[in-house]
């Protein structure tokens, strides 16, 4: 303050005397002193001089102390970058390194002098320098035992940002957060449900000690696996287990494949009936109570996939594991008993009854909406069957059998009219598929909330929600067998008419190959109760011709067939998307390629300007289904199919022989050794 006042002083006393030595010197001049003027102009000159030196003195003082300050950052700034807890390296537009700190020399592991190439520093291919100038990125980066979190920034080095750009790399050390979040990942609680699955037909005809048996080796074989992973297992019913174990014991539990199963199907019983488990895991939820829904649903997954089998869902994603094994059929009837007295009453408190294949109806779907509707006829009860309209098999139905199916063929509508007919009191049910992408109208699947399945296939992870009734039984031969259980137990004096039995007998013709592929004794007795009701096998027999475009497609797709595998046959159709009768003649020739000998599974490719479809066919010793469903397909083990859009089969081709080498090796694998066989990859 005090230096302020005597600055201003020191002001105002220079004005003052510039002011009087002005005042001198016009006095002087006027009254023509000598002496008063050059008194005068001393004074101005020499408060002229003063105030220069003192600018010029502020002046200096100032540029000192500017320069100072920039020191002191340019200082602090060299400092900060030196001691920031984050390597820092800037790279020319060739990738030269042009600046970096201490901590990027250390984080890199290399000592990196100035103009070093960026291939020596980060060496590729995981670090591109031409794909990381593209854009601004972030990325983990692992050098040596250290994880890095790696920022990437494209910066202007020069002044024509067109011309120059260069690339600024961050790099954090996060190793520690990492160990952190990988022990917190490994910890985390995982539930699982594992059910003795065909817990009552393997204690069939076993005495007590038999029985205890069984038991004491199932139970065993789950507590060996739980204690590898050092979790926790306790029975609460006689076949049902809760499992409760940690996200790193469930990995080493995929990566053995659930070993688990294969134990247990190893186990002898006395009645020759393996015991086999299904599991159910889920590995994600908000709360225990939210898993725990989770894995029930798994395990009602894996067990409408015919069990034997592992479903793990992470998330919203499913994997599975096992299913090597064929389907055992079931020989009680009970369920179909059940089922029919549900679909009775169901019917009975309905205004209509919609019935409905998936799209390109084959006759196992068409055979199984006939005797669905024969049902609903069988109650006065108004119905109708919806079709696709694509595929020759309902044409061939109406001209082989028009003058003993008037009644049912009036009953088939396309997807407009039945949308005009559906009333809230509506039921629809859906015969031969589960999954909303397969059905042959998709509008009136969304219309009619009030839904039963009735299907053969193995539960798909995408199927179909909000059902009254789910009737699945992968064990079956066809939808059509498991419609002809169902209609002996669903009225006291229901009589199938002879176009009636014969279009359920023709369902279960195509889908087990005339009796060849997955058939059991309950298949024999639904096909005898067929003929005697009445099913013409010559009428099947005419369904089953061919016209000679067909024969001749077929033909021409088997001679083209080549062996990229021993025992692998694989064709491919090139057609376009008009023409409708492409999947049957595919399926067909697939099926062909099987008769011949030494082929053990057979893929058959259809391609158009959309994408391609496969059908793949087996002789059961290699699960053509598991292949399928890693393509986004499905099926059964011996059947399976997929349509993949946007792809050639020529890009397809490495994916598929790759997946039947890995399911024939397995397969190899479970004929030579039993005790490591029967996996899955997922």
């Amino acid at each position: 303050m005090e230096e302020k006042t005597q600055r201003n002083l020191w002001q105002w006393v220079r004005v003052a005397v510039a002011i009087i030595g002005s005042v001198l010197v016009i006095s002087g001049i006027l009254i023509n002193q000598a002496i008063c003027t050059a008194g005068g102009f001393v004074a101005v000159m020499l408060v002229f001089y003063l105030t220069f030196r003192s600018n010029r003195l502020r002046e200096a003082w100032f540029n000192h102390s500017m320069t100072t300050v920039v020191r002191n950052i340019e200082r602090a700034n060299n400092y900060a970058s030196q001691r920031i807890p984050i390597g820092i390296g800037v790279f020319d537009r060739e990738g030269h390194l042009q600046w970096r700190n201490r901590l990027f020399n250390e984080y890199v592991a290399v000592e990196v002098p100035l103009g070093t190439p960026f291939e020596k520093v980060l060496p590729p291919p995981d670090n591109n320098f031409a794909a990381l100038r593209l854009r601004d990125a972030e990325k983990q980066l692992k050098i040596g035992d250290r994880v890095y979190q790696m920022l990437v920034r494209r910066i202007q080095i020069t002044e024509n940002p067109e011309d120059d750009t260069g690339l600024a790399l961050y790099l954090m050390d996060i190793t520690d957060r990492e160990r952190r979040r990988k022990k917190y990942e490994e910890e985390r609680p995982v539930v699982a449900y594992v059910q003795f699955d065909n817990y009552d037909d393997a204690m069939k005809g076993l005495n007590e000690n038999e029985r205890a048996s069984v038991v004491v080796d199932v139970t065993k074989a789950i507590g060996s696996w739980v204690e590898e992973v050092n979790g926790y297992f306790q029975k609460y019913t006689e076949d049902m287990f809760v499992v409760g174990l940690s996200r790193k014991g469930l990995n080493e539990t995929i990566k053995k494949k659930f070993l688990v199963l294969d134990r247990v199907r190893d186990i002898k019983s006395g009645n020759r009936i393996t015991p086999t488990i299904s599991i159910g895991v889920a590995a994600e939820g908000r709360n225990l109570a939210e898993m725990s829904q989770k894995a029930q649903a798994a395990l009602d997954l894996a067990l409408g996939r015919g069990g034997d089998q592992a479903v793990v869902q992470i998330g919203e994603e499913m994997s599975f594991y096992g299913a090597r094994g064929s389907v055992q059929a079931k020989n009680t009837r009970v369920r179909a008993r059940i089922v029919a007295q549900a679909i009775h009453e169901l019917m009975t408190g309905a205004d209509q009854v919609f019935i409905m294949g998936h799209a390109n109806e084959d006759y196992d779907a068409l055979g199984a909406a006939i005797g669905v509707a024969k049902m609903a006829l069988t109650l006065q009860k108004s119905c109708c069957i919806v079709t696709s309209g694509q595929g020759p098999s309902l044409k061939k139905l109406e001209t082989v059998s028009k003058d003993q199916s008037d009644q049912y063929l009036s009953l088939f509508v396309d997807e407009e009219e039945a949308l005009k007919r559906i009333t809230p009191g509506s039921i629809l049910v859906l015969v031969d598929h589960h999954r909303a992408m397969l059905s042959a109208a998709p509008r009136v699947l969304q219309a009619i909330r009030r839904r039963i399945i009735i299907d053969h296939h193995r539960r798909a992870e995408d199927a179909i929600t909000e059902v009254m009734l789910q009737y699945m039984e992968p064990s079956t031969s066809s939808t059509c067998e498991m419609v002809t259980e169902i209609l002996q137990y669903f009225e006291d004096k229901l009589q199938l008419s002879e176009v009636e039995a014969t279009a359920l007998y023709a369902g279960i013709v195509v889908d087990t190959k005339n009796f060849a592929v997955q058939t059991g004794e309950r298949t024999f007795e639904a096909a005898a109760f067929l003929r005697r009701n009445g099913a013409d096998p010559h009428l099947v027999s005419m369904l089953f011709k061919d016209d000679e475009h067909t024969v001749l497609t077929r033909a021409r797709i088997i001679t083209e067939m080549q062996q990229p595998l021993p025992g692998l046959a694989v064709a491919v159709h090139t057609c376009s998307c008009a023409d409708r009768d492409t999947p049957i003649i595919v399926a067909q020739a697939a099926d062909e390629l099987l008769t011949m000998d030494d082929i053990r599974a057979s893929v058959v490719f259809s391609q158009n300007e959309n994408g391609v479809s496969i059908s793949a066919r087996s002789d059961g010793s290699v699960n053509v289904q598991v292949m399928m469903e890693e393509l986004g397909g499905g099926g059964h083990q011996t059947v399976a199919g997929v349509q993949v859009k946007g792809v050639t089969a020529e890009e397809l081709m490495p994916k598929v022989i790759e997946l039947a080498k890995e399911q024939m090796k397995e397969s190899d694998t479970d004929e030579g050794n039993p005790v490591t066989g029967h996996q899955e990859v997922g």
